[in-house]
């Protein structure tokens, strides 16, 4: 199997403008092609940060098929390329180059919208005497952070005060608690993704994650014409509220998470 190098809009027309290609890079990207499918990486943050990508192929593409677009682009992105992950679909193994080894993996979903049909849920959360406010991420920063840590199932994710964040939410009850947070962050294609979703275990199951997810999903939809997502795939009851909120699922990725090889000492290269 032969895999060359292509650029973005090269990419776009052979992945039929794949929502992750569309949504999730730049043109800061390295890309290769074959007959049995794509892979690309490229930053995930805005300044260059956490470059990463994703093979996807055929399900008739021979076993070993991302290798080999790994090492293709390995070898086009040249020594100053230094990945943080890579994904492949969710039942396909993945042998790394010499030069990487995996310190852990994780399966997710990346989803996206386009829908319009959304309004904005501000509403209906102050009609259950919930208000909506505005954070800061810098200012507001701890605050966001004690919370996420506080209600998380595991490490609390939504990264406040790093930058990342253009529009941070916190749902406050009448005595002026928080319930929930959630935030959009810029990815490097200067798309909005929802992130840092978490609701106080007392308020969860009564509708108020998907209402701000709501509120989110809206704004980002009007300043950029979509919203994306990740979610871990095993947690089905919110994959199946995203969808709800005319969310569709783009990949199920299995995503190994790379550093350089020697780096890690109980690392290993044959993932399955």
């Amino acid at each position: 199997m032969t895999w060359s190098q292509v650029d973005r809009d090269e990419l776009l027309e052979i992945s039929h403008h794949d929502p992750f290609v569309r949504f999730a890079t730049s043109n800061e990207i390295v890309a290769v092609a074959a007959p049995e499918g794509w892979a690309c990486v490229g930053p995930w943050r805005p300044g260059s940060a956490h470059w990463g990508g994703a093979a996807v192929v055929s399900s008739q593409a021979p076993a070993g098929a991302e290798a080999q677009a790994l090492e293709a682009i390995v070898r086009a992105g040249g020594d100053g390329l230094a990945l943080e992950w890579f994904s492949t679909a969710e039942d396909r193994s993945l042998c790394l180059p010499d030069t990487y080894a995996c310190t852990g993996t994780g399966r997710w979903s990346f989803m996206w919208t386009e829908g319009r049909e959304g309004a904005r849920a501000a509403g209906e959360l102050a009609s259950r005497g919930l208000q909506v406010e505005e954070l800061h991420d810098r200012d507001d920063a701890s605050a966001i952070e004690e919370f996420g840590a506080a209600h998380s199932r595991g490490r609390y994710l939504g990264f406040p005060g790093w930058g990342f964040a253009t529009t941070w939410l916190a749902v406050r009850d009448s005595a002026g608690q928080t319930v929930a947070v959630g935030g959009l962050h810029e990815l490097a294609s200067g798309m909005p993704h929802v992130a840092g979703m978490v609701v106080r275990p007392d308020a969860r199951g009564r509708g108020v994650g998907g209402l701000l997810t709501r509120e989110l999903t809206a704004r980002a939809v009007e300043e950029a014409g979509v919203s994306t997502l990740s979610v871990f795939s095993d947690n089905v009851g919110a994959v199946a509220l995203y969808q709800r909120l005319g969310y569709a699922v783009a990949h199920r990725f299995h995503t190994r998470e790379l550093e350089a090889a020697g780096v890690h000492p109980l690392a290993s290269r044959d993932l399955r």
